[in-house]
Parts: C-alpha cells; structure tokens; sequence
C-alpha cells in the first residue's frame, strides 16, 4: 500500500493462494491453489468461496507473488509485449519411506510449456523418486480477477531469485 496525500491506494498483486475442503465422496480434505489478482488477500475470499465445489472450504497459505524466475512481476492495465510467459508447475513424487504423494510448485518464465517443464524438473522435488509434473499452465490462461476488472501479468528481467514461501499459512475458515 502507498499513501499519496493522507489517501490509501491500493496496488493489484497476484495472490497464490492454497486453499482445502471436504467434497462429497471423499474420505479426506482435498486441496487446490488459486490465482487471483486482488489488492488484498481479503478481497479473494468471495471468489475463492464462488468457485469451490465442496461443503466446507479453508484457507491453507498465502502470498502476493512479486516475481519468479528471474523476473519481477507487474500488474498492468494493458498486455504486455513479449514472447515470455508465466508457467505455473505442480510436481509430484514419492518418499520410499512415506505413504502418499509428495507435491511442490514452482513458477517458471519460459517461451514455452515445454521449456518451463524441463526447468521444474531440475528445481522441484530432485530427491524424490519417479517425480513428475501433475499440472502445468500458463498463468494468465487460470486468473480470476477480484474486481472483475481484466489485467495483464507483466515479466520484467531482474535477474533475482524469489521463493514460493507463504505470507501466511494456517487454517482460516471460509465456508
């Protein structure tokens, strides 16, 4: 939030948000993460709430993603120019020892799918075995937009590193 004389404004940021419920037919909580572009976490829950197709629904982590990959993340009014595109990745794998699939996600810059998958298998889950990508999608093509106003992700190359570690995480009810 930036203040310009004594009035608040808000900047639209792209949320990654892990939520979990219970569904009919399940025996245990199913999971999924959502893309909005929203000014604060708060302002995703409607939508969060609209989209999901079980009885109860919670709120698992959450972070206004900055940047990925080497390049930092705006939000425009307007499509930005490039051939470069925003990847979210979903890798799964397997510990000999621990019943159940692990999973990691990752955000990737890449012209293609195929460039972004080869760059998730080297960084997500390289100690598990038989680990492969469960999902993988281009960002822009699964935003939901708090507002209902339609924005654009802009990649600016900075060169940095950025990690995927919450703001927040616990268990925040919502249905």
């Amino acid at each position: 939030m930036s203040e310009t004389k004594g009035m608040a404004i808000y900047m639209k940021k792209l949320f990654v948000i892990g939520i979990g419920g219970s569904i009919n037919k399940a025996n245990i909580e199913v999971h999924d993460v959502q893309l909005i572009i929203a000014d604060c976490i708060e302002n995703t829950y409607d939508i969060l709430k609209e989209g999901w197709y079980g009885e109860h629904l919670h709120l698992d982590e959450y972070k206004a993603l900055i940047g990925a990959d080497g390049c930092a993340i705006q939000i425009e009014d307007y499509p930005q120019n490039t051939e470069l595109n925003l990847f979210f990745v979903n890798m799964g794998g397997y510990l000999k020892e621990t019943f159940g699939e692990q999973h990691e996600y990752g955000f990737f810059v890449a012209e293609t799918e195929k460039e972004a998958k080869e760059k998730a298998k080297k960084e997500l889950l390289i100690n598990l075995y038989d680990s492969h990508v469960d999902s993988i999608f281009k960002v822009e093509n699964h935003l939901k937009f708090a507002d209902g106003k339609i924005v654009y992700i802009h990649l600016i190359p900075d060169g940095k590193g950025y990690c995927l570690n919450p703001e927040w995480s616990g268990y925040k009810k919502l249905i």
